[in-house]
């Protein structure tokens, strides 16, 4: 069997994978595949999604014959095809991207070497569909990127000309290369300045890359894989949304929740035909006032990959979470930590368990985080820990354990280890799904402390 048969044959046997992830985890990393040229994968993938449309259509013209035929619509809804029904009520995260014109003469210089971002993206999307993007930190698999071109180019590509031409002599090749360069930026900013022109689905986690000059790609370290990436026919102006949606003047990355997200999808799927993930995605925001003691683990499971807030996520996952595996309800928070030669640091939380105080840390995900074994080691073998403050309540040292950090993120719980200087996976937080799990939590971080 080959590797596109293989595909099919995972996708059409197992109900519970939808193609995009077929693709990312039985294609992208699998290491049988590692040494096939990135041109075949990228054939391959293509080839695949072909037919995964193919299926699409043939099931949605099943469909309306049978509307039109007049069937139960139960019936109806048995034939939509896989993608639909997978998709269908899909609770996502949307983000709009948006992309800058060159700003200097270096940026300018690269984009003549290797392309602007708007042309590398549309390359990628048409050699395949997939490329690896600057996110959002709180970005997961499943969102929805919205890539728009910046409003403004005009003043910031005639300010680098007048540079150019001051600078270099104006028949010289590079004074000619970078005058091209300028010219086709202004013709890419003409068809789509302003404009959301081209939409992808997250099929990846964040990474933080550190080796990279940032300064081209408007100050982000955190990349992700996007895959089904498409161009729109008609780009959406920004006039059609900038009354309920403003984008942000700081950050390359605006987020779009609930209404907003649907009256944009609703403009964009009114002009353009666009994939069906993209058609049943829902963005809705995290019911923050509705979390209690006996939903927050079902309502984890929902949203528990939603925040975009570390305070939300401590409030409405972690302090029940920790509450559930310690010895008792009270959690220690925000906690002063005094180690010799080190300014004062506050850890998140201090939770007793087994009788020991454990200090425990919390991130939204730690592979985006720099030097995470750095900041959990100025939480171990201190000489002083408070507890509370007003009035100040500091922990015995005899109770505290001072070699290890509890670590939590949206995806799973760690262990910080200072003897081994290294932060190691303990548990899956998608299991997390009833009392047994928050037992068999409890055990697993008791057998790795002592």
């Amino acid at each position: 069997m080959d590797i596109l048969e293989h595909l099919i044959d995972i996708y059409e046997n197992d109900e519970n994978v939808s193609a995009d992830e077929v693709v990312s985890c039985y294609l992208k990393d699998n290491p049988d595949y590692k040494d096939i040229e990135k041109t075949e994968l990228v054939e391959i993938r293509r080839a695949f999604f072909d037919y995964v449309n193919h299926q699409e259509e043939m099931s949605h013209e099943t469909e309306i014959r049978e509307r039109e035929n007049g069937l139960h619509a139960d019936y109806v809804s048995s034939v939509l095809p896989r993608e639909r029904r997978r998709h269908h009520n899909k609770y996502i995260e949307a983000v709009i991207s948006n992309i800058s014109v060159t700003r200097s003469l270096d940026e300018l210089y690269e984009s003549y070497l290797e392309g602007n971002n708007v042309q590398l993206l549309i390359n990628d999307i048409n050699e395949g569909g997939y490329t690896n993007w600057t996110v959002p930190r709180w970005i997961k698999r499943g969102d929805i990127v919205l890539f728009m071109h910046a409003k403004t180019a005009t003043p910031h590509l005639t300010k680098i000309r007048t540079e150019v031409r001051k600078t270099l002599d104006p028949d010289s090749a590079k004074a000619k290369d970078l005058e091209h360069a300028i010219g086709e930026q202004l013709e890419v900013h003409k068809k789509y300045g302003g404009k959301i022109f081209a939409i992808g689905r997250i099929c990846g986690k964040p990474e933080l890359v550190k080796d990279i000059d940032d300064t081209v790609y408007y100050g982000s370290r955190v990349f992700c894989d996007i895959d089904r990436l498409f161009l729109l026919e008609e780009p959406i102006d920004i006039s059609e949304f900038n009354g309920f949606i403003k984008i942000s003047a700081l950050s390359a990355h605006t987020p779009v929740y609930g209404r907003n997200y649907e009256e944009l999808k609703h403009i964009i799927t009114d002009k353009n035909s666009v994939p069906d993930y993209f058609v049943y995605s829902y963005s809705t925001p995290f019911p923050h006032s509705k979390v209690n003691r006996e939903n927050w683990m079902q309502l984890g499971q929902e949203y528990r990959n939603s925040f975009t807030l570390e305070i939300q996520f401590r409030q409405c996952y972690v302090n029940y979470l920790l509450s559930s595996i310690g010895d008792q309800k009270k959690i220690f928070m925000e906690c002063d930590c005094y180690k010799e030669g080190n300014p004062i640091t506050y850890v998140d939380n201090v939770i007793r368990i087994n009788r020991k105080l454990l200090p425990v840390e919390v991130k939204l995900n730690k592979n985006l985080e720099n030097n995470l074994e750095g900041q959990c080691r100025q939480y171990c073998n201190l000489r002083r820990l408070v507890l509370e403050k007003n009035p100040t309540r500091d922990a015995s040292l005899n109770d505290v354990i001072n070699d290890k950090v509890l670590v939590i993120d949206t995806y799973a719980v760690y262990l910080y280890d200072d003897n081994a200087r290294k932060i190691k996976c303990i548990y899956d937080l998608s299991d997390l799904t009833s009392s047994d799990e928050i037992k068999k939590l409890r055990e697993t971080i008791l057998n790795r402390l002592w």
